[in-house]
């Protein structure tokens, strides 16, 4: 019988924390970005702030991606 094997408890995958800062760039923080007024030229800066947290998130993504397949762990999904 080929039973998988059971997933090792004793390892941790802190590198999935990275996907909690798109949460806390786009979510926690807007409110403190809503005050501000400024703008690059005719851009408004939330627009630019949330511009930057989609590059963020997509770094960090990509980021958790890289470390599960270097662990072998895009194989147990």
């Amino acid at each position: 019988m080929n039973r998988a094997e059971p997933p090792d408890r004793s390892r941790r995958r802190w590198h999935w924390l990275l996907l909690t800062v798109p949460f806390l760039w786009c979510i926690a923080a807007l409110p403190l970005v809503g005050r501000i007024e400024f703008a690059f030229g005719s851009i408004p800066f939330l627009l630019v702030w949330m511009t930057v947290g989609v590059l963020i998130g997509t770094v960090c993504i990509g980021a958790v991606y890289v470390i599960d397949r270097r662990n072998g762990d895009l194989d147990r999904l």
